[in-house]
């Protein structure tokens, strides 16, 4: 009996599939239960694309051996193929709870959580598959391609030498590169160096390929005027906004920065009017700042309707005392309506002046003060709309992220937000906030907008389109860069 299975299974490994077939079905005639033929036979229709046939054999195996693990994967499978989400996600969970810690069986869910769509439950599956493996390079760069191919990345085993990239900024800036640099070490050695020291920044761009200078500050005015540092090496400088309002990008010289990154439309236009013949080599692009919607996932909202969300830097940047006005306009519209303010104050005048106007208006039981909030996303977990009154944003990350968990979005037509947010997520009057109050998009749209242009993964893409020579581009990318 052994020698006609193996002959059956070795029929099938030389792609002899309907022999294999005929093989099994002798053994299976004279020996109905024999699990390895059952399977064997399942699988094998599975390849001849008998979906029923394969279903029938996996279920005969089940019917004597509840847990048999390789039955309840390969039957999930043939759910999978039929499209049968109910059945196959039912089966995967049968097969996660037997298994609850095997990474092989989570790296496998996560392609079926994957294939119906569930990018959550996917990414969960792969990380903790990593999380179990993290001694085993192997294992580690098979699962990593997991979770590229899950968030529309390339793969990283594509990569054939890894570039050395070294990300410099100064301490307490360093907010928007770690995240970043984590993710794209998977494609390059990744160097953060974050430091007050002009020396400890040479000493890391010395090992590099890339250089991504963070800001368009004082520590990339002295960086960028050290040919002998940078000369020959690709160097990518990032400009947000407030070094545009300052007059900071004036005093560099940008001959040496291939690329000069901006994360939104707007300031890559202001600073196209500057006209810096230093910069006249240099590609200028648009690459916006991600969210993690993973971290940052959908909420349905519950009906009520009824509290407003704040969450900034309390600064004049943001126009703290409109806000306040502002829903004391959308207030009288609902006697139910509450504020929820957090944010750090930059200015202490308006520590008084807010608290103070809440007070005079007859709000203080409807406006509640924060302060600074370490949990962003667990916050907006019961907020229905994000406030935005700000005089200018670069991009307007918090309010992203809120939008990401369904929060609806009230944001001011700050010049170019047109360029960011869709025409009706805006309001440029009272009565324009009104009317968008009463008229609010609904919140799985807001969130898929967010998913659709501004996920975490399309700005890695876009960084490694950047950062990647022609060559490696046109190797991971299944498409030529922009």
């Amino acid at each position: 009996m052994l020698n006609a299975i193996l002959n059956a299974e070795n029929l099938a490994q030389k792609g002899k599939l309907e022999e294999s077939k005929e093989a099994f079905t002798e053994i299976l005639a004279s020996e109905p239960t024999n699990v390895r033929s059952l399977l064997g036979l399942g699988i094998v229709c599975f390849k001849l694309g008998d979906n029923d046939g394969a279903e029938a054999q996996f279920k005969k195996i089940l019917e004597t051996k509840n847990n048999h693990l390789e039955a309840l994967k390969n039957l999930c499978m043939v759910y999978a193929a039929r499209k049968d989400k109910d059945l196959a996600l039912a089966t995967l969970e049968r097969l996660t709870g037997i298994r609850k810690n095997d990474p092989e069986f989570l790296a496998f869910g996560a392609r079926i959580y994957q294939a119906f769509g569930e990018k959550q439950k996917a990414q969960e599956s792969v990380d903790k598959a990593l999380e179990l493996t993290a001694t085993n390079y192997v294992k580690q760069n098979e699962f990593n391609d997991i979770k590229a191919h899950i968030n529309g990345l390339p793969l990283p085993s594509k990569i054939k030498k890894k570039q050395n990239l070294t990300v410099c900024c100064v301490p307490g800036m360093d907010s928007f590169i770690h995240e970043n640099a984590k993710r794209l070490a998977l494609y390059m050695n990744v160097t953060t160096s974050v430091s007050t020291k002009a020396e400890d920044h040479i000493k890391n761009i010395l090992n590099a390929n890339v250089v991504w200078l963070e800001w368009g500050n004082q520590l990339t005015q002295f960086l960028l005027s050290q040919t002998n540092i940078l000369g020959g090496k690709k160097v990518a400088v990032r400009i947000h906004s407030y070094e545009l309002y300052d007059g900071l990008v004036e005093k560099i010289n940008f001959d040496l920065a291939n690329d000069i990154v901006f994360v939104s439309p707007y300031m890559r236009e202001l600073f196209k009017q500057k006209n810096l013949p230093s910069a006249a080599n240099s590609r200028l692009s648009v690459i916006h700042n991600g969210i993690d919607v993973n971290r940052f996932s959908f909420i349905p909202r519950d009906g009520d309707n009824h509290n407003v969300a704040f969450l900034a830097y309390v600064s004049y940047k943001k126009d703290p005392m409109v806000m306040m006005h502002a829903f004391s306009r959308l207030a009288k519209e609902n006697p139910a309506l509450k504020l929820h303010v957090a944010g750090m104050y930059q200015d202490p005048r308006y520590a008084i002046a807010m608290p103070h106007f809440a007070k005079k208006a007859g709000l203080d039981e409807r406006v509640k003060f924060y302060g600074h909030i370490n949990d962003p996303e667990e916050w907006f977990k019961d907020k229905d709309y994000i406030l935005c009154t700000s005089l200018n944003e670069s991009q307007g990350l918090g309010i992203l992220e809120a939008m990401s968990r369904g929060v609806r979005p009230l944001v001011y037509s700050f010049p170019g937000a047109e360029d960011i947010y869709p025409p009706q997520y805006l309001w440029t009057t009272f009565d324009d906030l009104v009317n968008l109050y009463h008229n609010p998009p609904d919140p799985k749209e807001v969130s898929d907008f967010v998913a659709k242009y501004y996920a975490k993964e399309r700005e890695i893409g876009s960084l490694l389109k950047l950062f990647l020579d022609n060559e490696q581009v046109n190797e991971i990318f299944d498409f030529a860069p922009e």
